[in-house]
């Protein structure tokens, strides 16, 4: 079966830039086979998390996020650079999640107002793994620079956002399988999987 692949616009406004990134990447995620949902954070109306409140439980927009997240094999993360960090709309996004991010893989993307993005995709690869997510060790970021107008013209920035998403769509299921093999598996042995195993 494609591995299923979400692809996440982590911007709360309209973001051209960002947009024109995880676009790239979703199209070479489709070319490496998977298939592919995209979520724009700005189509949803995220609350701020609380812990614990069943009011956001039942809010359909935290419903269709878990939904998706649970739904994908890996991701491809996108978010703007902001203060040195990822997006807080991204931020709120993770928030919602864990279980549903749990032994499945996600490549990062970024688009920066001047720097590398080192410092924003750093805390979204982090906050993936704190979920117990693995990362590609591997990213794309683009500046201002790597855009004409309005479009993305740098060719390199364009080749490692492609590596991405089909780096994305070829370790996806093989994590997948990993962790799906590990959870069968009883006490230490079965490492972090085990921590998400079904106890029925």
């Amino acid at each position: 079966m494609a591995p299923k692949i979400l692809v996440v616009c982590g911007s709360s406004r309209e973001d051209g830039y960002l947009e024109q990134v995880v676009g790239l990447a979703a199209v070479a995620a489709r070319m490496a086979g998977a298939e592919v949902r995209e979520l724009s954070l700005r189509a949803v109306q995220l609350p701020v998390m609380i812990w614990g409140d069943p009011d956001q439980t039942a809010n359909p927009d935290v419903s269709l996020v878990r939904e998706l997240a649970g739904w994908a094999d890996g991701f491809v993360i996108g978010t703007p650079e902001y203060h040195g960090n990822m997006s807080g709309a991204l931020k709120n996004w993770f928030d919602f999640l864990h279980a549903e991010l749990a032994g499945k893989f996600a490549g990062v993307v970024a688009t920066t107002g001047g720097g590398t993005g080192d410092m924003s995709i750093t805390a979204v690869k982090t906050c993936f793994q704190w979920c117990h997510g693995f990362v590609l060790p591997f990213h794309a970021a683009a500046s201002p620079t790597a855009f004409e107008g309005e479009m993305l013209t740098d060719a390199r920035v364009i080749d490692r956002v492609e590596r991405v998403g089909h780096d994305v769509v070829r370790y996806a299921p093989v994590i997948a399988a990993a962790f799906e093999r590990a959870q069968g598996l009883d006490g230490p042995a079965a490492g972090v999987a085990g921590l998400h195993a079904d106890p029925g």
